[in-house]
């Protein structure tokens, strides 16, 4: 049986850290909001770049969740987030908390039960909001859930919509633990939340987003501190996001669409002159012919309109009655924009590229966006999803974040109901995902497949070896050097040949329980 820890460990750390940090008046544990410069070069400018200046937080999640309405964006998120988590075919469930390897199979112990009362009462809250979480921590790096707990009953719902949008989070870190949150509840107005109301789900930060830093005054003294538990209490820094290295590609693409709808506009404007012979005319003859061309011109306008607006075809024919006298007449008609009307040339090649390099960055193949003209031959429908190593990666991302948010709601909710929490290394419990449709289960799979292929080939050259009767030095020979394996492995093989070939001839009996046992043991042995 696996045993509690008593002592809480580092959620006990970061949960009485944060009540402190909620109740302290120490000045050197107060925040203040400026950098250290030098020269008037100041560190966020220095980790910045030309192209990616640093910028307030604000600014980060804005150009983020602007992003992330786009449909581009929002497909690459939700394919990202499908593929990681999965789906039961028939129940739809994405997540499952099953017993460990040291619970399973033990029915009636108090660990098996636990993680039975798991199952049922964090189960359906998990799978309710995996997805959502999932999507925000890709488009934000970080997302939030929260909690509502009772005393003796444990965790009984978890809220993650709009009051806890990530950009409304602030969360506090001592080292690497999240200790507490500032919540923004107005434009003046802020709650403090601990630990045990509020969970994380923080990615990975591989890459480092240009950011104006809030900084504690006594920044150089937490470099030098040895103990974790006096180091200040710093604001968690924005990153993470899948879409911070596709800010670039995503404005080319922008940009290159824009111009070229912007094309397409201006073209569609066919707007062409009238040229009207009044040589002759009197002056009220020329009033009443243009008068009669402007209205006429006019009501064909209006029938157009109405007919746009409608959406139905017009099935009549309209007639226009100009009398003309002698040569007096419409001469000539023309275009003012030189006949090009709505058949001018685009291309959209700028576009396919700047699509392209945004698909690279976010680590989805072009042909799942909506482009499905450069699908490329052998994969089929779908079949991105199983090659892919950029894929397989992004699952393994979000899959271990959202591991680490579940066993924080589970910290919580062994709590209130039990009065501890498991160790990291010691809990009875796993969470696990239903991935047969990710890249991530396909690379796992077929790792597994071809190691079982070549453990039977190897096989069947042992047992070619046996037959043909050569010498072990031969046999170690070829199968240290032939089949490039390492000189033990070849040594044991060899001596299993050896054997397997007595046993055969009936020089050896067979109390060993099958050939080549005799010859690992003797190789143990010669290895003691």
């Amino acid at each position: 049986m696996v045993a509690p820890n008593k002592k809480q460990g580092l959620f006990e750390r970061a949960t009485q850290t944060a009540a402190s940090w909620e109740k302290t008046n120490d000045k050197s544990k107060q925040i203040h909001e400026y950098d250290y410069a030098w020269d008037g070069v100041t560190v966020s400018m220095m980790l910045g770049t030309g192209k990616r200046y640093a910028r307030s937080r604000f600014q980060i999640y804005e150009k983020w969740h602007y992003m992330a309405g786009d449909a581009i964006i929002a497909s690459a998120l939700r394919l990202h987030v499908t593929q990681a988590l999965g789906g039961h075919e028939t129940t739809g469930d994405v997540v499952f908390i099953e017993p460990s390897a040291d619970t399973n199979g033990k029915a009636g112990t108090k660990m098996n039960a636990i993680v039975e009362e798991l199952q049922r009462s964090l189960g359906p809250i998990f799978n309710r909001i995996a997805a959502p979480v999932a999507f925000k921590a890709a488009e934000f790096g970080d997302a939030y859930g929260r909690v509502y707990s009772k005393p003796g009953v444990g965790v009984v719902d978890v809220y993650t919509d709009e009051l806890v949008f990530p950009p409304l989070v602030q969360p506090y870190e001592q080292a690497n633990s999240t200790v507490g949150f500032v919540v923004s509840t107005g434009e003046r107005f802020n709650e403090r939340l601990t630990v045990k109301q509020m969970a994380r789900m923080k990615m990975p930060r591989m890459l480092y987003t240009a950011q104006m830093r809030v900084l504690e005054k006594a920044a150089r003294i937490a470099l030098k501190e040895d103990d974790i538990d006096q180091l200040p209490i710093m604001p968690s820094l924005v990153g993470g996001s899948f879409l911070d290295s596709a800010e670039e590609p995503y404005d080319n693409m922008s940009f290159a669409l824009q111009g070229v709808v912007g094309q397409r506009v201006m073209s569609s404007i066919d707007e062409n002159l009238l040229g009207v012979n009044m040589d002759g005319m009197t002056e009220d003859q020329r009033k009443k012919t243009m008068s009669g061309i402007k209205n006429m011109l006019t009501s064909s306008k209006k029938r157009t309109e109405e007919a746009v607006k409608a959406g139905k075809p017009v099935l009549e024919r309209f007639w226009h009655v100009m009398p003309t006298n002698a040569e007096k007449q419409v001469t000539s008609v023309s275009s003012l924009r030189g006949g090009e009307g709505g058949n001018g040339n685009y291309s959209t090649e700028d576009i396919f590229l700047h699509a392209r390099m945004l698909a690279g960055a976010l680590g989805i193949d072009l042909t799942m966006l909506g482009f499905a003209d450069q699908l490329s031959g052998g994969l089929g429908d779908g079949g991105f999803f199983r090659v892919s190593a950029q894929a397989a990666e992004r699952s393994r991302i979000i899959r271990g974040a959202l591991t680490d948010f579940f066993h924080w709601i589970v910290d919580i909710h062994t709590l209130n109901k039990y009065g501890y929490v498991f160790d990291p290394g010691s809990r009875p419990y796993k969470v696990n995902f239903y991935g047969s449709i990710s890249a991530l289960e396909s690379e796992q799979q077929h790792t597994r497949e071809t190691a079982n292929n070549a453990a039977l080939a190897t096989l069947g050259v042992l047992e070619q070896l046996k037959n043909l009767g050569m010498k072990k030095k031969m046999n170690q020979h070829f199968l240290a050097n032939s089949m490039a394996l390492d000189n033990d492995t070849a040594d044991l093989y060899a001596d299993g040949i050896e054997q397997a070939r007595s046993s055969a001839s009936g020089s050896d009996d067979d109390q060993n329980g099958g050939w080549g046992n005799k010859a690992l043991m003797d190789h143990e042995n010669d290895e003691e």
